[in-house]
């Protein structure tokens, strides 16, 4: 493969083992030193499917001293998670790498950055001010320290794995919780349910008594090389406020236990999410971390 070079900044479609290396002792180094937590899903950049640069690293005398990465499922934005060495910073390689990225994107269907900033990094909210990009939203992230369960479970809920023949049923859900389309939500699906690090879970309603057997409620479980994320985490509103959200939860996580119990589980909520916010703190996840959002639109 071709690497596309401008200066010391190199564009990348796929990730070298020996990229990947240096990645991540520049990411333990940039935590280190600002005592902060930036969340890279090592799975994701070992197996990037090459249709798109994603990855942009910048180097000086061979040494990787910036790096931004993209993420994005075939929508109209792309998530940015950036880094500098603390040696080379205020030497213009973070606004290298970022207008770069815009560069990359403009003009193919991508319409907004999201830059992820961890809300106590001085420097991280510095920069994005500089950039003119806006506060979007915010998450906290969560992971499970004491799991406890209430174990209340109706029968008339089954909870199982989905795969491929649930798409349309997932898709549904998604569209009926998030005001989405169906058509828009099912390739994302179908895309990710080919990836073998995403289990999706799908609750269906019903018994022998009942007429219908309906998909009310649905989870993603992204299996990354030391943790369990939830996400997609959604029960479609006539089925809200009667335990059934719970219940799911704590199905999940006795699965994930089941797999993998030395893996930390964790999730994010929207800061603003106060009802979802109180049931992860019953069930036990407390805050880890919390990131800050912020857009940049593209013409």
């Amino acid at each position: 493969m071709t690497e596309a070079r401008q200066h010391n900044l190199v564009k990348k479609r796929t990730l070298t083992t020996e990229e990947l290396v240096a990645i991540q002792q520049l990411t333990e180094l940039c935590n280190r030193h600002d005592e902060l937590y930036m969340r890279l899903d090592w799975n994701l950049l070992a197996n990037r499917s090459g249709a798109e640069v994603s990855d942009f690293l910048y180097y000086q005398n061979d040494e990787l001293v910036g790096y931004l990465m993209a993420y994005g499922f075939g929508n109209d934005e792309r998530e940015l998670t950036g880094m500098v060495h603390p040696a080379q910073r205020r030497q213009g390689i973070a606004r290298t790498l970022l207008q770069t990225a815009r560069e990359e994107y403009t003009g193919h269907g991508v319409h907004e950055l999201l830059l992820i900033c961890e809300q106590r990094s001085s420097s991280g909210k510095a920069f994005v001010e500089s950039v003119g990009a806006h506060h979007a939203f915010s998450e906290h992230e969560m992971i499970l320290t004491n799991f406890q369960p209430r174990n209340r479970f109706d029968d008339r809920l089954a909870f199982r794995p989905a795969d491929s023949d649930d798409i349309a049923a997932l898709a549904t859900i998604m569209s009926a919780t998030e005001g989405t389309l169906v058509e828009v939500e099912e390739p994302v699906i179908q895309q990710r349910i080919q990836d073998p690090v995403n289990h999706y879970y799908i609750a269906i309603f019903g018994d022998n008594e009942v007429g219908c057997h309906e998909p009310v409620g649905m989870l993603r479980l992204n299996e990354m090389h030391d943790e369990i994320g939830i996400y997609s985490f959604a029960v479609i509103p006539d089925y809200q406020g009667r335990g059934y959200g719970r219940q799911i939860l704590e199905e999940a996580i006795y699965a994930v236990r089941a797999e993998q119990s030395q893996k930390t589980i964790m999730l994010d909520v929207d800061v603003t999410n106060e009802r979802a916010f109180q049931l992860y703190r019953s069930c036990g996840f407390d805050i880890k971390t919390t990131y800050d959002y912020c857009s940049i639109a593209l013409a």
